[in-house]
């Protein structure tokens, strides 16, 4: 009886989840399949459905707006992972606070930025970069600076370097959470070890506070290099991928090959592929690295 009772418990749970199973299956690993299958096809989207093969990606290998692509991408990703270096830090200094006050209040300060939506931090800094009356060339302005004010967005020397600029200085909301978990998970006998040896605070965090973060470093990593190389709605809001390609990426170079005037699916669907290769090889380069270090 007792076993009945245990399979119906099991079989209305199995009830419960099939709803989120379902809706996973369509709406996330359908569209990644039908993705996949069109990569090897030219697709509009409607009308034209020709198998071709390999001949998206040979195009693909062929196409300098592409490579030019990678090459800001790249750029990009290594600017992200060298910027988390001011989250981990922050997040050290914060946990080191004596006063659980001020603890607290630096938490709601990091928090308090994930209730402004995204698009509006972006349009603030696209209107703080506006050469006409933006808060940069007006700061130099009223320094008597003017001779280096600059066009910033519309300057293809400058406008990947403003992309990178933005959200200076530089503190991730969700990494400095995660960090600040890891941190407080930590058995509070470890730090009682180290002062009592006398550790002092550089050493601290090479040798205490890094190490044991590891798990932690590793989820934001992962995170922040999947989202540089599959990511590109700041490049289009900010710029849409100009002056020129100076600030495209592939991510945006596949939305525009989609849905643009031209509407290659198919096209767009291989570029698509390839970012998933190029993520899912980094990431497990980089988590093999660090799993290497353990």
């Amino acid at each position: 009886m007792k076993h009945q009772r245990l399979n119906q418990t099991w079989k209305i749970g199995y009830l419960f989840a099939l709803p989120a199973l379902l809706f996973t299956l369509l709406f996330e690993y359908y569209p990644i399949g039908n993705g996949i299958y069109h990569a090897f096809y030219r697709w509009n989207g409607a009308d034209i459905e020709k198998f071709i093969g390999f001949d998206n990606f040979a195009e693909i290998i062929r196409d300098e707006v592409f490579w030019i692509s990678v090459k800001n991408m790249m750029i990009f990703l290594v600017s992200s992972i060298v910027l988390m270096v001011p989250t981990f830090v922050a997040c050290i200094v914060l946990f080191r606070l004596k006063s659980t006050k001020l603890q607290y209040l630096y938490r709601i300060l990091f928090c308090v930025q994930m209730i402004i939506p995204s698009m509006v931090v972006l349009l603030i800094w696209k209107f703080m970069y506006n050469p006409q009356f933006g808060f940069f060339n007006k700061v130099l302005e009223y320094l008597g600076l003017q001779q280096f004010q600059q066009l910033w967005l519309g300057d293809s020397s400058l406008a990947l370097w403003c992309l990178v600029f933005m959200g200076f200085p530089w503190i991730s909301t969700i990494g400095a959470l995660i960090y600040l978990g890891g941190l407080q998970s930590i058995d509070g006998s470890i730090w009682d070890a180290a002062q009592m040896d006398g550790v002092g605070p550089v050493r601290k965090a090479f040798s205490l506070e890094l190490p044991l973060l590891k798990g932690q470093i590793k989820l934001n990593l992962v995170t922040v290099i999947v989202g540089s190389i599959t990511g590109y709605g700041t490049q289009l809001i900010m710029t849409n991928g100009g002056p020129g390609f100076s600030t495209t990426t592939p991510g945006l170079y596949m939305y525009q090959k989609a849905f643009g005037t031209s509407a290659e699916y198919g096209y767009a669907s291989a570029v698509g592929l390839i970012l998933f290769v190029i993520a899912l090889l980094i990431s497990l380069g980089a988590m093999k690295f660090i799993r290497s270090e353990d």
